[in-house]
């Protein structure tokens, strides 16, 4: 995929983010369910350190926020935190910062608007490293495999030795659920002023509504099986567990946990 492609696509996501931020905040409520299962058996820091996270296209804080409410219980038990959450939405950061609960003892929660889509997401995230590296619903609106392959390589570099990197393919494109909110990259060329050149569109890229299908729509990309086996594959980490959960279904994202050996 081309440079001009994927900057299109971007700029698709920033008008649908500016025109659902409302709606689209009041459906990301809630925690999911994989998260648990994905903290299970680390990382939990250092002693008398808090545990450092670095969460990655973090939206309107809610990982944060279950990370904060559940740090004295399993599987966290955590002597304290220390978050920052990155994301390309400043209105979805508003959102987080306006949330955050406030507790220098227990630790800290963090938000910076970050240039997660750059060319070089190297120089746009913080160095660490980090105990816990993580990605939720954020891989889908990567445009091009090679730069969602190089996300995952600067992720594992932040990652600190003894760390965990936690990351989430979503599959909506092998749901019925979806089906209806599909968009015809035609019928959005035709219609729209950021056109998307159809020969640079890899296998997976899709045109999503929202919503009531009112307002613009967002590019996602749909994962499959050997796609993922190569994000994977692009951390050199160790795979510790991979699992389906999320949704009414408990299948709609596939997660990824690997450990940073020393």
């Amino acid at each position: 995929m081309n440079a001009k492609t994927r900057e299109n696509l971007n700029a698709l996501n920033a008008e649908f983010y500016a025109a659902h931020l409302e709606s689209f905040d009041a459906t990301r409520d809630h925690p999911w369910p994989g998260w648990v299962r994905a903290l299970e058996g680390g990382p939990h820091g250092q002693p008398g350190r808090a545990l450092e996270v670095l969460d990655i296209g973090c939206g309107n804080g809610r990982f944060a926020q279950f990370l904060w409410e559940n740090r004295g219980s399993p599987p966290l038990n955590l002597p304290g935190l220390d978050y920052l959450g990155v994301d390309q939405s400043q209105g979805l950061l508003d959102l987080a910062r306006e949330r955050s609960p406030r507790d220098p003892s227990l630790g800290t929660l963090a938000w910076r608007q970050c240039d997660i889509l750059s060319p070089s997401p190297g120089s746009a995230l913080a160095p660490g490293p980090f105990d816990l590296v993580t990605a939720f619903g954020l891989l889908h609106h990567i445009p091009g495999l090679e730069q969602r392959k190089q996300l995952m390589g600067e992720m594992a570099k932040r990652t600190r030795v003894g760390g965990r990197l936690i990351f989430t393919a979503w599959r909506f494109a092998e749901t019925d659920r979806f089906e209806r909110h599909l968009v015809s990259w035609d019928d959005h060329n035709a219609k729209s002023a950021i056109p998307i050149d159809l020969r640079e569109l890899e296998a997976g890229d899709h045109l999503l509504s929202f919503g009531s299908k009112e307002g613009p729509p967002r590019y996602c990309h749909n994962c499959g099986d050997s796609e993922f086996e190569e994000l994977v594959a692009a951390t050199r980490l160790e795979l510790v567990a991979t699992y389906l959960a999320d949704s009414r279904s408990g299948d709609l994202n596939r997660y990824a946990v690997l450990a940073k050996r020393g």
